[in-house]
């Protein structure tokens, strides 16, 4: 199929202004001592700096002061802040995950939190997602489980995820093509793709994340299976028919984006 670029090029374009919207200025900016890490509604700000000791909110924002503690006690000041944060109905959908905590502007993980945590404190993620072809050229996408708490029931690629606290990108892309499509990495050769950002207002807070793409062409006969249920569906689908599904709006946002990412490359 010859791919129309101008057409993949303005599309792209519409959906990278929906992924870059800045935070209302109401909202309260998140630092760890000296580094920027996040952005909170007021709401949360005044909670913390009530409940949690090490954290004080002035005119610059929250802060928590951590001046002095080591990573070790960075990451249970984060903690004790989530598990309040959770107590009181602030944020949902506890995953007993770890990710790593980044200052905004770059550089070594600070400390580490729970992931259910980073959206309402506005902390940067690190994701992974692959596009799965079939050697026609067929694109592999996966429907997300209609009780997903975010996105449920929209198309997705075929495997993407979170990169955990002290994980390796592919490390991260191993784990859930195993998870998400019943697939051996090691048996594949991805190829790094392009790198899609983030910044929006969602319902749990400020979403703030980075996708390393990546690509891999499917043997011939191979049969992509769920394994974790949070999977609806999984079909092969033409490319014409996958771009007039993400014009229609019936993929992720990110998942829209790493599959546009790829096409143009092909284009």
């Amino acid at each position: 199929m010859r791919l129309d670029r101008a057409r993949l090029q303005a599309l792209q374009q519409r959906l990278l202004a929906r992924a870059d919207v800045p935070p209302p200025q109401t909202w309260v900016p998140v630092r760890l001592s000296a580094h920027a890490i996040g952005v909170t509604r007021p709401e949360i700000a005044r909670f913390l700096a009530a409940r949690e000791p090490r954290c004080t909110l002035t005119e610059h924002g929250l802060e928590f002061v951590a001046e002095g503690l080591s990573f070790r006690d960075r990451c249970a000041l984060l903690a004790d802040a989530a598990f309040r944060l959770r107590d009181e109905g602030l944020l949902a959908g506890w995953r007993d995950e770890q990710l790593d905590v980044r200052p905004l502007s770059g550089g070594a993980p600070l400390a580490t939190i729970e992931r259910a945590a980073c959206r309402p404190l506005g902390i940067a993620t690190h994701a992974v997602h692959m596009n799965a072809f079939a050697p026609d050229g067929a694109l592999f996408v996966a429907r997300r489980a209609d009780d997903k708490p975010i996105d449920p029931g929209l198309w997705d690629n075929l495997v993407g995820g979170m990169v955990a606290a002290g994980e390796t990108e592919l490390d991260a892309l191993a784990r859930e093509a195993k998870e998400e499509a019943g697939l051996d990495l090691a048996t594949l050769a991805p190829t790094r793709g392009g790198f899609v950002r983030e910044r929006r207002p969602v319902r749990e807070g400020y979403l703030v994340e980075s996708v390393q793409v990546f690509d891999a062409v499917l043997p011939a006969g191979c049969e992509p299976r769920n394994e974790d249920g949070e999977v609806a569906a999984i079909e092969l689908r033409d490319v014409a028919d996958v771009i007039a599904a993400i014009e229609r709006d019936e993929f992720t946002l990110e998942a829209a984006l790493v599959t546009l990412d790829a096409l143009l490359r092909r284009a």
